[in-house]
């Protein structure tokens, strides 16, 4: 019987030890990528890259992860005898498995003498608890023999700013220069949909926001909120901050920076085909920038009866506009029904104020401003989406109201023109090359920001412009 149970056991350990071996040969490789706060370069010209201290994040399928060093031996593509950014391929192996991502990395002739700050961030105010961001900022490098260059990858920290900070340092190399900040301690932190609308009600002009958290649930029933903005508040998220709702603004100087908006709220009522906007403008003086603006699923909006769209403005006046929506991503607004169509962002002047707003500059209707429309389109992420940009003038008309649009493809640019005013529009296209099917125009400005394209199948009138735009 002993002998029996030995047996037993035996067995036993060798089924264990057979599974935890299963177990650890299905750790299988994921995923890699540089450890967090990890760069390369730069490196001089004829000089090997510096990997000391540089290590890799390794994911396995597992979830788990672990550091490794990074070796020359995982590195493609890098040419140390070539100046300029280099994309380089990095490649991990384990177990005869492999995972591989890209990074970059810039060679230059020697290691500059001087750094300096050329042109500040667009960000230069914050509340406690936001991350610096860098874009906008100009770093240049010099060298000995007089020589300069801002094409540079420079380091910054990733931690929260305090509100002690009045300079963030900037690295670059050895090199380092100090970037004015003025951080302040929020006069609101709002971690719940009613201590944002509390702070949203109490809030003076300038006071910040912070919001952290999620605020809401994925839940129609009480999930979703809609938050009027009526002072100049600055409503700004802390990494990771999260909103189901809608933001109305009926105020200028309102600041709404660094929030994930989950557009799932209702503005014009309760039911499945009401409409939605993420964000909707009453104002010429509004900075909209590094949000994420994601618009309602099927199952919460009726696409054939109502739309969504990102974000909506309407000015009462164009005396000293300052509209600045920059670097945010609208995904998602592609709802169209009969009579409408969604659009990422769409301005509109020649109509009533919506949802309620009273617009302080005291006229009846909305009226046209001119934003930066090259930052506006530019800088702007806009995917999944019926339009990108629309302006529609709503004075010449419901049949003929759109003066200035934006399209990436062909179809959205039909669809614009369809609608042009008869008084003429300009109509940007992104880079490429767009078939419209024979459609006559007349009046329109066609112009390309960046790159060149080229328009077929068009039989465009004689007041017809084109601007880095080829008709064949």
């Amino acid at each position: 019987m002993k002998k029996t149970i030995a047996l037993l056991i035996a067995a036993v350990m060798v089924l264990t030890c057979a599974t935890l071996l299963a177990a650890c040969n299905n750790n299988d490789l994921e995923s890699a990528a540089l450890t967090e706060g990890v760069t390369l370069g730069p490196a001089v010209e004829g000089q090997d890259l510096d990997l000391s201290g540089k290590t890799i994040t390794v994911t396995y399928k597992n979830g788990e992860t672990k550091d490794v060093p990074l070796t020359a031996e995982m590195i493609a593509g890098f040419d140390k005898n070539t100046l300029g950014e280099q994309e380089l391929t990095i490649t991990y192996s384990e177990d005869g498995k492999s995972v591989s991502f890209t990074t970059k990395v810039t060679v230059i002739k020697a290691a500059p003498t001087s750094l300096e700050l050329t042109a500040s961030p667009e960000v230069t105010d914050y509340a406690a608890g936001e991350k610096f961001r860098p874009d906008g900022m100009v770093l240049t490098a010099r060298f000995a023999d007089g020589t300069s260059t801002t094409d540079i990858m420079p380091e910054y920290p990733d931690e929260a700013l305090s509100a002690d900070t009045d300079a963030v340092t900037v690295k670059y190399g050895a090199l380092s220069v100090e970037v004015p900040v003025t951080v302040t301690a929020p006069a609101y932190t709002a971690s719940d949909s009613a201590s944002l609308a509390e702070a949203l009600s109490a809030a003076e002009d300038g006071d910040y926001i912070l919001v952290s958290g999620t605020l809401g649930a994925d839940d129609r029933e009480g999930g979703y909120s809609i938050y009027n903005v009526k002072t100049a508040a600055r409503i700004v998220g802390a990494d990771g901050a999260t909103i189901y709702g809608s933001f109305v603004v009926d105020s200028d100087s309102v600041v709404i920076r660094g929030l994930t908006i989950k557009n799932k709220g209702w503005v014009t009522g309760e039911d499945s085909t009401a409409h939605r906007n993420a964000i909707t403008v009453t104002s010429n003086k509004v900075t909209l920038e590094h949000n994420t603006l994601m618009a309602p699923g099927d199952e919460t909006i009726e696409g054939a009866a109502a739309i969504a769209n990102g974000i909506v403005l309407s000015a009462g006046t164009d005396t000293a506009t300052d509209i600045n929506i920059r670097r945010n991503t609208v995904t998602g607004y592609g709802y169209q029904n009969e009579d409408w169509s969604s659009a990422a962002i769409l301005f509109i002047a020649g109509h009533s104020f919506p949802y309620g707003t009273t617009n302080n500059a005291g006229s009846a209707l909305s009226v046209r401003v001119t934003p930066d429309y090259r930052e506006l389109i530019g800088s702007n992420t806009m995917e999944n989406v019926e339009f990108e940009f629309i302006y529609s003038d709503y004075a010449l008309g419901l049949e003929r109201p759109y003066i200035y649009g934006y399209a990436s493809d062909a179809e959205k640019a039909k669809g614009i023109l369809e609608y042009a005013a008869e008084t003429g529009m300009t109509l940007v296209l992104k880079e490429g090359e767009y078939d419209l099917d024979g459609i006559s125009v007349d009046k329109i400005n066609f112009v390309a920001f960046d790159g060149e394209a080229v328009v077929r199948n068009v039989t465009a009138g004689e007041n017809c412009t084109f601007d880095n735009v080829t008709v064949e």
